[in-house]
């Protein structure tokens, strides 16, 4: 093997910590096929995240199994396909997705985005160790919140050891957990299977009806937006003549068929015991009706799976904080970023009410994301990379504030006593509670941008 070989494999390989930051891939370290994205993004899907937040649907919203599968499954399919074509900036340019966007949104703009990436990150690194610990609790019994706590800082401690190491190390370890994972998930499901109200239909009716629906397709769709940010981040490493179609349609594929099958899990959970549900949460309903050979392994992986997932929200948390000027070391700041997430997690076991605070968190961080997503993808592909960053910074900043008329607070602040009465609050009324925030935003963004390019070059 050529010393160029022994770099290239020494760059990036499992078990070695990555020794690139933020800085382009070679040419002649560049490896993989797009393939490879779909058991990496499944990796970051396949874990008990993504069969709870389908569990909102019938537990919360009051659909029916199979209108909130409908819901579920366009809304990961509209959002799973913007991070597909956001994939596309890595073999481009060999960059992470924040440091791909300074050539849009220039330098200033740019920090502005990898702050909103960081907090985000450290956010769902957060959220994924309070799940792993809750799950553990159950291993224990249910536990109390001293148990959860010490469960929050042993799982933090591992998931910022392996992501220290890097890409490849992540991708090996997310895509063989997310087949064990996988694989358990279908043993509880068809011993829960008999349990099942199959033909459960929804529980609001009428005018309220479409309200419900499009807050369940939007919080599906918050769920895969949410990681616009990291797109490229784990895709700059293959071939730069890596075809758009395959680089756009695996990422895809390895989020809609997780979310799907683990989503249809979800919606048929809580129809075993639907006061369980809402009052303890699905894990609780898992641990009182399956049978104790399949839950207890189940619960184990629930643990790691999350841990899987904590490895994306490190890794990239660390690249991002490389891209705002850190004199630091990758695995350093994957280090600093995992312990402002083990803080916040500590902080957030306390919560009285984890699915409220789960659905705030993920509106909330996501309602930047699409209208930023929006510029970057059409100047991308429409305008070959070529930049207006001050245009660019407009049209983001106005989808982003124009969408905050379109949140419905009264929901998202449901958990708060004496929530006052919104100034959307009529408009919301009209909409039947539906939350179209992350799609006005993209169109807002759009067509500002849209327009702004369009006079530009009259």
């Amino acid at each position: 093997m050529s010393d160029l070989a022994v770099r290239a494999v020494d760059s990036d390989s499992f078990g070695r910590v990555e020794s690139h930051g933020i800085d382009s891939i070679p040419a002649a370290e560049r490896h993989g096929t797009p393939r490879e994205l779909a058991f990496l993004w499944a990796g970051a899907f396949v874990n008990y995240a993504s069969l709870f937040t389908a569990s909102l649907l019938t537990t919360y919203y009051g659909l029916g199994v199979w209108d909130g599968l409908l819901a579920t499954g366009l809304g990961t399919v509209a959002a799973a396909v913007i991070l597909g074509l956001l994939s596309n900036t890595g073999p481009r340019s060999g960059e992470p997705q924040i440091v791909f966007t300074r050539r849009i949104f220039g330098l200033r703009g740019s920090y502005l985005g990898a702050g909103l990436t960081l907090f985000l990150a450290i956010g769902w690194f957060a959220v994924d160790c309070v799940i792993a610990a809750q799950a553990g609790a159950q291993l224990l019994g249910g536990g109390n919140r001293w148990i959860t706590l010490g469960l929050v800082l042993l799982i933090a401690a591992v998931s910022v050891a392996v992501a220290i190491f890097g890409h490849e190390t992540i991708k090996v370890l997310a895509t063989y957990g997310a087949v064990a994972f996988a694989a358990l998930s279908l043993a509880l499901f068809v011993s829960l299977a008999p349990q099942f109200h199959w033909a459960q239909g929804p529980g609001v009716s009428g005018a309220a009806y479409p309200g419900s629906f499009v807050l369940g397709f939007m919080t599906c769709f918050a769920l895969v937006a949410s990681w616009y940010p990291f797109a490229s981040d784990y895709s700059r490493y293959l071939p730069a003549t890596s075809p758009t179609r395959s680089v756009t349609l695996w990422p895809v594929a390895g989020i809609v068929v997780p979310m799907l099958l683990l989503g249809l899990f979800g919606l048929l959970l809580p129809t075993i015991d639907a006061r369980l549900a809402a009052n303890q949460g699905v894990l609780a309903v898992i641990s009182s009706h399956a049978p104790a050979w399949v839950a207890f392994p189940f619960f184990i992986f629930v643990v790691l799976g999350e841990i899987w997932a904590n490895y994306f929200d490190v890794y990239t948390a660390g690249l991002v904080m490389l891209a705002m000027g850190l004199k630091l070391r990758r695995w350093q700041t994957a280090l600093a970023c995992g312990i402002l997430g083990t803080a916040l997690a500590s902080y957030a076991v306390v919560v009285s009410d984890f699915h409220l605070a789960y659905e705030d968190f993920l509106i909330l961080t996501y309602l930047w994301a699409p209208a930023w997503a929006a510029v970057v993808l059409l100047t991308f592909f429409l305008f070959d990379g070529r930049a207006r960053p001050r245009l660019a910074v407009v049209a983001w900043l106005a989808g982003t504030a124009t969408s905050l008329v379109f949140v419905n607070y009264d929901n998202l602040f449901s958990n708060l006593a004496g929530t006052p009465r919104f100034f959307n609050h009529d408009l919301m009324s009209a909409l039947h509670g539906a939350d179209l925030s992350g799609l006005v935003s993209i169109a807002v963004a759009a067509a500002v941008y849209w327009s702004g390019r369009r006079a530009r070059s009259t």
